[in-house]
């Protein structure tokens, strides 16, 4: 039986993870750019508490995605829908029997990949893993990592069948796997965290300690996050308010100290954000249902300036040296 062909789009250090776990049972091809020259003459040096230390070297390394068939696509690029097409970046390596898979963060990440493949399976995954690339090609993960499987619901066609073949994939490989009916509901619930705290620690430029410390930055991540609840419970879910601010505020508390959240480390290195999936997709969303979501709305639009500012002049709030 021929193996199983995975392509990875985008091998950063989530993807480097991912990759390196499938690559157990699979025949995997990565899409590096930056890190290109140093994975192919050395593979992905991987530093891992929970899998070990090992170089990872993908079947084949690509500079760009190939015009070959693979079963499964898995994209691992950062979520930057106004920065570029990830439906039109990886439409060469998708045919009729392709399963596209998504592990990117934000909400609403599905809707071009549905618009672009109406017809092909898709996996959307939302990962709650420590990993970063320290240097090109070298990988450090901290800690456990889980990922949370499930059905993306507005698609057309029934994905149940790729969903459990790469679930088995992930399993086989060593990796924590909740298998969800509506993946959209864990979004929203991962974004009440990262669509409050992420914006505020980028405007504040402040720690997730130094935001809890401090009353007026406290007050607008928690009035951020209500909005984002009640807009949760405007698309028909029903989460409580209070308990789900406190829940993540206490999590916070527990295994967030001292953190400084993606979208400040990007605006540090001069990068895109990923704003529109993050703060973009529910404010239009609740807009469509006829709220008012101020502190969204004025967030959002905050972050948006900075980002035009960000793709004119990288270095006018650069802090460190991107990798």
């Amino acid at each position: 039986m021929a193996p199983v062909r995975v392509l990875t789009v985008g091998t950063g250090a989530i993807g480097a993870i991912y990759s390196w776990r499938l690559s157990k049972n699979c025949h995997v091809t990565t899409v590096c750019r930056s890190n290109y020259d140093a994975v192919r003459e050395n593979g992905l040096q991987i530093d891992s508490k929970k899998f070990g230390v090992e170089t990872f070297k993908p079947n084949e390394v690509v500079k760009a995605v190939p015009e070959e068939p693979f079963d499964y696509v898995l994209v691992t690029l950062k979520a930057l829908p106004d920065v570029y097409d990830v439906a039109e970046i990886i439409a060469p390596a998708v045919s009729k029997k392709t399963t596209i898979v998504l592990i990117q963060n934000g909400l609403g990440v599905e809707e071009p990949i549905v618009e672009r493949f109406p017809d092909n399976p898709i996996v959307s995954i939302v990962a709650y893993i420590g990993t970063s690339q320290t240097a090109p090609g070298q990988i450090k993960m901290v800690g456990d990592e889980s990922l949370v499987v499930g059905n993306y619901k507005p698609s057309p066609i029934d994905s149940d069948t790729q969903i459990d073949a790469f679930v088995d994939l992930l399993r086989k490989g060593g990796c924590t796997v909740n298998r969800v009916n509506d993946v959209e509901q864990v979004r929203w619930q991962k974004l009440f965290w990262n669509g409050a705290f992420s914006p505020v620690c980028t405007v504040a430029r402040m720690n997730t300690t130094e935001i809890l410390a401090n009353p007026e930055a406290m007050g607008t991540v928690k009035k951020l996050m209500c909005e984002l609840i009640e807009s949760a419970n405007a698309m028909g879910y029903s989460f409580d308010v209070e308990e789900q601010m406190e829940t993540m505020l206490e999590r916070t508390r527990a295994t967030a100290m001292d953190y400084k959240p993606s979208m400040l480390l990007d605006l540090e290195r001069g990068q895109p954000m990923e704003i529109s999936v993050i703060l973009g997709t529910p404010l239009r969303r609740a807009k469509a249902k006829g709220m008012s979501v101020p502190n969204l709305e004025m967030m959002h639009d905050l972050l948006m300036a900075i980002q035009s500012s960000i793709k004119k002049s990288p270095g006018r709030f650069r802090t460190v040296n991107s990798d």
